[in-house]
């Protein structure tokens, strides 16, 4: 028989009060170390670049304030509307991913409004919400000019492309930033002869344009997924456990994944099959073909098709330069693609990134991060293009042109307030176009 161990003369039970105490702080320790690692999850999943679907940056910071010497005489913005539901036939897809995966995921992931066709293309609650708080930065930003302007009444305008998702963020924009209703109310441009904010709509030379790079796309869509599927594939079917899913299929997830980021702030469920390489990867795979119909990688239209909305931003312009005192500032509504046409007009690709030729399949990881046409940073929802019009001690005009609230620099500007003329010369040649001529076949 083994002897009974000797215990020291020193040792002292511990009171069952301490160990209750040692316990507790270890659960506490342990709780807050999961809730540390879930909070960082939820941090890295929000920052996805999402292509078009991701949510606004409402927490962009820029050092944007008036130069010294300059007095602000107008503003105009276009903005893309807020978030909203998908298309009819983008829920399809996910209605088909549902019955796919009904049993592999959790039944919270499955949200029957994201299916409901009364609900497609719709503004959503959390569109108003962006939109609101938008109109708010955007009012304390030019509080001093917004606040003249309000008398007379014509000297802010509203104007909408006929699109419910439109004219309700302009609606809510106009009532943020004036609501004792001093304004006119939002002006909508009937979409049968809308040249300005829905172009596509009116254009047949864009859309056999459209037409005839289809076979691009998939030429390209085809390179990516020779390159890229494979490792794609392996990352989502490994987090799925499940190996059906095709790279369309997985295109499709990573939009549901964009819209539970933009409609419900929801970053722990289909967001959680990607991690950033994957979303980087995807959000190319997506840009191939919005570059191609939408962006500069075209024939030529695309880099065209705003010349009716340059040519109206001009005129009021002028017109605000010939009276300072009764400038009127311009916020116009419109969609992702109108901001991306707006974009092939002023070559901003050029000036958001590094790697500036047309985007292809076979791009290597580092072109892919350092691409100028990059969906997430140029259409997210809310998105917004502005141009500041200011007249210095001497009389001059000066612009500053603002991407999503930061200013942005144009080629040929050697600081972000530039001289007008140098915009002028970068329209010159679309300025004064005769849009149907443009645009016939």
């Amino acid at each position: 028989m083994l002897a009974k161990p000797m215990l020291d003369d020193s040792y002292t039970k511990p009171e069952p009060k301490r160990r209750l105490w040692r316990w507790v702080v270890l659960v506490a320790v342990c709780a807050l170390a999961i809730l540390c690692f879930y909070q960082s999850k939820h941090t890295q999943l929000e920052k996805l670049p999402l292509g078009s679907k991701t949510p606004y940056p409402l927490d962009n910071h820029c050092n944007d304030a008036v130069p010294a010497g300059m007095q602000l005489i107008q503003v105009q913005y276009l903005l893309r509307h807020g978030a909203r539901y998908s298309t009819e036939g983008e829920m399809a897809d996910i209605e088909y991913i549902y019955r796919l995966l009904d049993n592999q995921v959790p039944s919270s992931w499955i949200k029957p409004e994201m299916v409901d066709r009364n609900n497609a293309m719709r503004l959503s609650a959390s569109g108003i919400y962006d939109t609101a708080a938008l109109a708010t930065q955007v009012y304390q930003k030019y509080a001093n000019l917004l606040e003249m302007r309000q008398q007379p009444v014509p000297a802010i305008r509203f104007i909408s492309s006929e699109f419910q998702r439109s004219i309700a963020t302009a609606n809510t924009f106009r009532s943020t930033i004036d609501p004792d209703n001093h304004t006119m109310q939002v002006s909508v441009i009937p979409l049968v002869n809308d040249t300005i904010l829905a172009m596509k709509h009116n254009c047949m030379r864009w859309n056999m344009a459209k037409d005839d790079a289809a076979a691009d796309i998939q030429s390209e869509i085809s390179r990516f997924d020779s390159i890229y599927g494979a490792d794609i594939k392996r990352h989502v079917s490994k987090k799925l456990n499940i190996d059906l899913l095709s790279l369309d299929n997985i295109q499709t997830l990573y939009r549901m994944c964009g819209y539970d980021m933009s409609l419900l702030h929801q970053p722990l469920h289909w967001c959680s099959l990607f991690d950033y390489k994957t979303a980087e990867l995807l959000e190319l795979r997506g840009d191939l073909t919005y570059s191609r119909k939408y962006g500069p990688d075209d024939s030529q239209i695309n880099s065209h098709l705003a010349c009716a909305l340059f040519s109206e931003i001009i005129n009021d312009i002028d017109t605000a330069l010939r009276n300072t005192d009764s400038a009127v500032s311009v916020f116009r509504f419109a969609h992702a693609e109108t901001i991306m046409f707006a974009s092939n007009l002023l070559g901003l690709d050029q000036m958001l990134g590094s790697y500036t030729k047309p985007i292809t399949g076979n791009m290597t990881y580092e072109q892919i991060l350092h691409r100028g046409f990059r969906t997430s940073t140029l259409v997210p929802f809310s998105s917004n293009l502005g141009l500041e019009l200011y007249m210095d001690q001497n009389a001059q005009p000066f612009f500053r042109l603002l991407l999503n609230g930061c200013a942005i620099r144009m080629p040929g500007c050697s600081k972000d307030v530039c001289p007008l003329g140098v915009l002028r010369s970068k329209l010159a040649t679309d300025i004064g176009c005769i849009y149907n001529t443009m645009c016939q076949l």
